[in-house]
């Protein structure tokens, strides 16, 4: 069988293994695995391996195969990238990239259960640069790479239509993965509803949008694709995400990209955003009301806006400066000397 290529053919090749390249789009380790993936395809030429065994099969740019399949010929990897979930069997995992390195750095998108060389953390950068750092003797070095987080332009200019002619509103992210839409809404978000009851909020929970006012429901729609969401983001004051994603809280990325501030819980993958002066965030719910009440003034949302944004668009929204600061943590050519795909 042959072996999964990439975007050109590079002098170098890159093997990626992902548990997570096959789930839902809105999977947040999966659209981190391709984001890196498709970067290092401007580097190198990548080959992506996915758990299981079975036929290799084509997915946009790249085709991944099994790593379980059938044997395939041994190809020297310049590095292996891998990316695992929670739920993983770390002896499996490690025992397949054992087959792909042999000799090979190994990197992990972000936590590893087992022993690397070195972690690409997709998370917003806190060094100034992409240069490896160390998280204690003998730790592998860190190499703060960021991702890109696209969005839609077109929805900063459009209205949601299930909207229709609500005032000013702040969006609240309560998804609970895996948990039915309810009409009753997460215990904070009530809170949220109580506290500013002359406001308009919106909440969305399990792919359903409810705007409430005086702790009314007053609308209800679905709310569909990506750019549903992202139309919600761009439109919102701020967005309270109490969930956040837990690889890079790509939600909260999306909407600094469109100027708008985010509160986060502290501790979470958002942390970072809210601290890099994007939005505030909270550690009890006394805190979390103090947080959207402090976002209330149009001055203090439009300071953590304008950082917010400025943070998201070099970590998330420069393709260019992804692929710069991997080829300083994988040690490769950059596109001028290497060629582009």
């Amino acid at each position: 069988m042959d072996a999964p290529g990439g975007a050109g053919v590079k002098e170098a090749t890159i093997a990626v293994l992902s548990s997570s390249w096959a789930r839902t789009p809105q999977d947040e380790a999966g659209v981190a695995a391709r984001s890196i993936a498709g970067a290092l395809s401007r580097l190198a030429a990548v080959h992506v391996f996915v758990p299981g065994t079975g036929a290799q099969f084509a997915d946009g740019a790249f085709d991944p195969a099994p790593i379980g399949a059938a044997p395939r010929p041994f190809t020297p990897y310049r590095a292996v990238v891998v990316e695992t979930a929670d739920g993983d069997d770390g002896e499996q995992v490690a025992a397949s990239v054992a087959s792909l390195a042999r000799g090979a750095p190994v990197l992990s998108v972000g936590a590893a259960s087992f022993a690397v060389d070195g972690v690409l953390d997709v998370g917003l950068g806190e060094d100034g640069g992409a240069g490896g750092g160390d998280r204690g003797r003998g730790a592998p070095a860190v190499h703060h790479v960021g991702l890109y987080a696209r969005v839609h332009p077109g929805a900063t200019g459009r209205r949601h239509y299930g909207l229709g002619s609500l005032g000013d509103y702040v969006l609240v992210l309560g998804d609970r993965p895996g948990v039915p839409s309810t009409p009753s809404p997460s215990d904070r978000a009530r809170w949220l509803l109580s506290r500013f009851a002359r406001s308009y909020v919106v909440v969305l929970e399990g792919g359903v949008a409810r705007a409430w006012r005086s702790r009314s429901c007053v609308a209800r729609f679905d709310v569909h694709t990506r750019m549903d969401l992202w139309i919600l983001m761009a439109q919102a004051w701020a967005v309270v995400d109490l969930l956040p994603g837990g690889v890079y809280a790509r939600e909260c990325v999306e909407s600094l990209r469109y100027g708008v501030p985010i509160v986060v819980p502290g501790g979470s993958a958002a942390d970072r955003l809210a601290r890099a002066s994007g939005g505030m965030r909270f550690t009890s719910t006394a805190d979390l009301l103090s947080c959207v009440e402090a976002l209330g003034d149009p001055t203090t949302r439009e300071t953590l806006a304008s950082a917010g944004r400025d943070a998201a668009d070099r970590w998330y929204g420069d393709p260019h400066g992804l692929i710069a600061r991997l080829a300083v943590a994988l040690d490769l050519p950059g596109p001028a000397a290497g060629g582009a795909a």
